[in-house]
C-alpha cells in the first residue's frame, strides 16, 4: 500500500476572544519535552510555523488511516490540553475568528528570510493550511500525477473550505485563508509541465527570478515536494476535526492513482477561477467539470470524486469511512458553514464551543 504523511496548522488563540496568542514555542517544548518529536522520541514532529500563534504537527509516513488517526488523534488531544492549560483554545481553522495586532514572526534565519521577502503581507498573514503528502517514488510518475490531479483541486478546496471568518466579521467566503494565500508570488492552479526537467526548471527559473526565496517556498496548491519523494496536496484548509482530516487524506491517495490523464489538458487559468468559485461558496459554488470542463455544482463534483476514487478506496480499505465522512458532510456542512452554523446559533460563544470541542485520543 502506499505511503502517505500529513501536516496540519493549528491556531492558538485567546479562549474568549479567539484572537491568536503567543503560545507556539511553548506547546512545541509542552507536547516534545524540547525534542521536536511527538510523543517525545516517537515518530510524529510539532515544529514552529511561520507565526509565533502557530504549530505544525506532521505525521510519519504511514501506510494506513489507523496509523494516521493513531497520531493525529494523540497530538489534537495533548495540544487541546496545553491550550485549555494557557487559557487558550488550539483550532484546526483556516484563519482565525480574531487579529489582534501584526502577527509576530517566528524567530528563524529562514521565516526572517520569507518575512523580509513578503513585507507588510506578513503581518496579517494568518493562514493555516492542511497538506497531504502522498509517495511516488518514480520522479517522473510524480509530475504525471500532479498534471493529473490539477482539474479537481477546486473540488478538493469545495469540500475542505474551513475559513468564513477574520478580523471578528463573516468574511462571506467559504475559504478566507485561499483568497489571503493569493497575495504570494505562487498560489493555486500550477501550470501543467511536460516532464520532471520542465517541473524544476520553471521552479529554478523563478527562483533566479527572485519571484520565490527557493524551492521549498513554491505555493500552489499541489506540488512537487522539494524534501520528499512525494506529491503534495495543499490546497486544504487545515480542519476542525480529525475525523475530516482523515476524509481529504483518503480521497488524496485514491485520486493520485486514478485521476483520468485526459483531465490534465484544463489550463491554469480555468481551474483558477474554478478555484476562486470553491473559495468563495464551497460546496454551494458552480465549478468548472474536471474532466469536460463543463460546469458542475460542486456537491455533483463532490459525488464524481467519489465515484472516481472509489475503485482505489476499495483496494486500500477506505471505501467506508470515506463513505460516511462524504455523507456527514454532505449533510451537515464543511467546516465553514459548521462555523457559520455555530456563530449564527450563539455568536462567538458558539464558535468558542465548536472549536473547544476535545479531540478524543485514539484507544
Amino acid at each position: 500500500m502506499t505511503r502517505f504523511g500529513i501536516e496540519e496548522e493549528f491556531a492558538l488563540l485567546d479562549e474568549e476572544t479567539l484572537v491568536p496568542v503567543p503560545l507556539g514555542g511553548a506547546a512545541i517544548n509542552a507536547l516534545t519535552g524540547g525534542t521536536g518529536t511527538f510523543p517525545p522520541g516517537g515518530a510524529g514532529t510539532v515544529k514552529k510555523e511561520f507565526l509565533t500563534s502557530q504549530v505544525e504537527f506532521a505525521t510519519s509516513p504511514v501506510q494506513t488511516l489507523a496509523e494516521a488517526e493513531s497520531q493525529l488523534r494523540l497530538c489534537r488531544s495533548a495540544l487541546t490540553d496545553f491550550a485549555r492549560a494557557h487559557r487558550a483554545v488550539a483550532v484546526g481553522t483556516g484563519t482565525p475568528f480574531g487579529v489582534g495586532p501584526a502577527g509576530t514572526v517566528t524567530a528563524s534565519d529562514r521565516y526572517g528570510k520569507i518575512a523580509r521577502w513578503l513585507g507588510l503581507i506578513s503581518d496579517t498573514h494568518h493562514v493555516n493550511g492542511l497538506h497531504v503528502h502522498v509517495e511516488i517514488p518514480d520522479a517522473e510518475a510524480r509530475v504525471r500525477a500532479l498534471n493529473a490531479v490539477r482539474p479537481w483541486l477546486p473540488v478538493l478546496l469545495a469540500l475542505s473550505a474551513n475559513s468564513a471568518f477574520a478580523d471578528a466579521r463573516d468574511t462571506g467566503h467559504a475559504s478566507w485563508r485561499s483568497i489571503i494565500m493569493r497575495r504570494l508570488p505562487l498560489f493555486g492552479s500550477p501550470p501543467r509541465f511536460i516532464d520532471v526537467d520542465h517541473y524544476h526548471a520553471t521552479v529554478d527559473r523563478l527562483v533566479r527570478a527572485h519571484v520565490i526565496p527557493d524551492a521549498a517556498s513554491v505555493s500552489w496548491a499541489a506540488r512537487i515536494s522539494a524534501r520528499y519523494p512525494t506529491l503534495e496536496l495543499r490546497v486544504f484548509d487545515a480542519q476542525l476535526c480529525a475525523d475530516d482530516t482523515l476524509l481529504l487524506a483518503a480521497l488524496c491517495r485514491a485520486l493520485v492513482f486514478t485521476a483520468p490523464a485526459e483531465g490534465s489538458v484544463h489550463e491554469s487559468d480555468a481551474v483558477q477561477t474554478s478555484l476562486w468559485a470553491a473559495a468563495r461558496w464551497g460546496m454551494g459554488a458552480t465549478l468548472m467539470h474536471p474532466v469536460s470542463g463543463e460546469p458542475i455544482p460542486a456537491r455533483s463534483a463532490i459525488d464524481l470524486l467519489r465515484r472516481t476514487t472509489a475503485p482505489a478506496l476499495e483496494e486500500s480499505g477506505d471505501l467506508a469511512l470515506v463513505n460516511e465522512h462524504l455523507a456527514r458532510l454532505l449533510r451537515d456542512g464543511n467546516g465553514a458553514e459548521r462555523q457559520r452554523a455555530a456563530h449564527r446559533d450563539s455568536g462567538i460563544a458558539g464558535l468558542r464551543a465548536l472549536v473547544s470541542t476535545p479531540q478524543p485520543a485514539a484507544a
